[in-house]
């Protein structure tokens, strides 16, 4: 188990908790240490990660000062008054980490989840009760039974890598990442205090590709040591990618115990023990080699049944089932990765770059070589890009366009999907440039990579490039700082050029799962048809059942892509099915 377990009662009305919601709540959280115990505010937590003050205030998870490494036990009287006075605002600003927060005053209680932590907190109301869990068990313990929510699952289904308060079980949602949840008399009100928006302002942006690149390197120091820091041995899954690489030369110059785990499947795509092989001599570190076993595949399990959406994909039951054996037999008790670096160090190869250019510089040496860069990466033609980006910088809406996943999805279901609100990080304020727009919508999967912790995974995974110091450093940097010739996240590239081997530095494709889920797709094809036609997804009239079924009995191995948005649908059909 992680140990980051909460649970905490706190009255939505100026009457004291009920007796009996007390009672229940303390034999759900018998394994917990109550922090704070009034007549209105009830917190139990694991102790070794719960810090308390006298007073009615707690954090719950790791919490390091700005700049620090070192995770905070203890916090003064002088800073808890500053964080409870601006009910958790001071709290963003002054410190980062993967923490959920409470401060009470006389009127209301206000809740703050870290920027980009994985610290999880759901929460529901029962009554004039708001019960606030780290995660979906505790709250299935005090005796809270949920539904399925047809039109939360339909809006996941076609936006799975969108995270919003609502989760897919009725009655449930959850607290995002910088997000502070306020509860009084008056209600629940929700508000944001911390958004990547605030860091891709132009009068904070670090043009010079030097200082940009200390800043990403620092930050990415920073963060491996502080995340590693109490644990005796990582285990670190190194594909052989770039952000793998820099995860494990990071963690080098921390001096952490690691042992690199690279896993192999049948196909040469996967296959990457060469440049995983470079990556571990260059860092020093041992390198196990382990390979998928689809015998560990079950599609009709799902990997997300104790969590409130269908978050993960069936073809990572081979690969959490290998680490968390190997962790365990390395005497690991951390798992570390290198996700979401794609996101966070904008590998995009987007016109809106261009766009950026031509809005902040006109037709200068820098769009000139961006746009070489960009086509060269795209094998495009330079004056085609030109034109589009002429377009995209005057012509159109700065905002990103993700079009939504709806190719199996019922007429009913495509309806729901609509309506649906754009995620706050596709919607730009005035002023910012197309490319940066690009970037904080490219965190919204990396967002949701780190969210959706497995609170019941036997070693702790951490992904640290997703962190609220990386993520703030990398906003700053200028989308045409991200592109050099042959090269796209170049300021990660140059950032950490020195640790890393030429062959790794200059790589430009990596290693993918897709032949390892087709060969899934291939092996179950007859289990998929049974589960998807006239199963849960079906009875809740979610999906096109007579398309699906074409695509089911065509003969032959898969021939295009449409088995990997089958495969997401098995996915969600097995959640919904183990919420029964």
């Amino acid at each position: 188990m992680t140990g980051r377990r909460f649970l905490a009662l706190i009255a939505t009305s100026a009457e004291p908790l009920p007796p009996g919601r007390i009672d229940s709540a303390r034999k759900a959280a018998a394994s917990l240490v109550p922090l704070i115990e009034t007549d209105r505010f009830m917190l139990w937590s694991d102790h070794l990660y719960g810090i308390a003050q006298v007073g009615g205030h707690a954090i719950v998870g790791e919490l390091f000062h700005r700049g620090s490494t070192r995770p905070e036990t203890t916090l003064d009287d002088a800073a808890w008054t500053a964080i409870a006075r601006s009910r958790g605002e001071r709290l963003i600003e002054r410190y980062w980490g993967s923490y959920v927060a409470f401060t009470t005053s006389d009127t209301a209680a206000a809740i703050i989840r870290a920027p980009m932590g994985d610290q999880g907190c759901y929460h529901a109301r029962v009554g004039g009760v708001l019960l606030v869990a780290s995660d979906l068990a505790l709250l299935r313990d005090l005796g809270c039974r949920f539904s399925v929510d047809p039109d939360a699952l339909a809006r996941h289904i076609a936006y799975p890598e969108w995270r919003r308060s609502e989760t897919c079980l009725d009655g449930v949602e959850e607290l995002r990442g910088g997000d502070r949840l306020l509860v009084s008399a008056n209600g629940v009100e929700y508000e944001t205090l911390w958004s990547p928006w605030a860091f891709v302002a132009r009068d904070r942006m670090i043009d010079d590709s030097g200082e940009a690149a200390r800043a990403v390197r620092n930050a990415v120091h920073l963060t491996a040591r502080a995340r590693t820091a109490s644990h005796d041995r990582a285990l670190l899954l190194l594909s052989g990618g770039l952000d793998s690489a820099i995860v494990a030369a990071s963690l080098k110059a921390t001096g952490t115990d690691v042992i690199g785990l690279n896993l192999v499947g049948d196909d040469a795509a996967s296959d990457e023990r060469r440049y995983a092989g470079m990556v571990a001599r260059s860092a020093g570190i041992e390198l196990l080699t382990r390979t998928f076993d689809l015998d560990r595949v079950d599609v009709r399990r799902s990997g997300a049944a104790h969590m409130p959406y269908p978050v993960h994909r069936c073809f990572t039951q081979a690969q959490d089932a290998v680490a968390a054996e190997t962790a365990e037999l390395c005497g690991a008790d951390i798992l570390i990765d290198g996700g979401g670096g794609d996101n966070v160090f904008f590998a995009s190869r987007t016109v809106s770059i261009l766009a950026d250019c031509l809005a902040t510089g006109g037709l200068d040496k820098r769009f000139w070589s961006a746009a070489r860069a960009l086509g060269d990466l795209g094998q495009t033609g330079t004056w085609a890009l030109t034109w589009r980006a002429v377009h995209r910088a005057w012509l159109r809406s700065p905002a990103p366009r993700q079009p939504p996943a709806i190719d199996f999805l019922s007429d009913a279901a495509r309806a729901i999907v609509e309506d649906a609100p754009a995620h706050p990080w596709f919607t730009p304020p005035d002023g910012v440039l197309p490319g940066r727009a690009s970037h904080v919508a490219l965190l919204a999967p990396a967002q949701n990579m780190v969210e959706a912790i497995n609170a019941q995974a036997q070693q702790r995974a951490v992904s640290p490039l997703v962190s609220q110091p990386v993520v703030e450093a990398c906003l700053r940097v200028p989308s045409w700082n991200w592109l050099a010739p042959d090269r796209d996240r170049a300021i990660a590239r140059s950032a950490f050029a020195p640790d890393l081997p030429k062959a790794i530095v200059s790589r430009r494709s990596k290693g993918t799962p897709t032949g390892f889920v087709a060969t899934i797709f291939d092996r179950h094809r007859q289990t998929i048809r049974d589960m998807l036609l006239g199963g849960k997804l079906a009875d809740l009239r979610l999906i096109d059942e007579r398309k699906i079924s074409q695509l089911l009995f065509m003969l032959g191995p898969v021939r295009d892509l449409r088995f990997v948005r089958i495969m997401e649908l098995v996915d969600a059909e097995a959640w919904a099915a183990s919420q029964s």
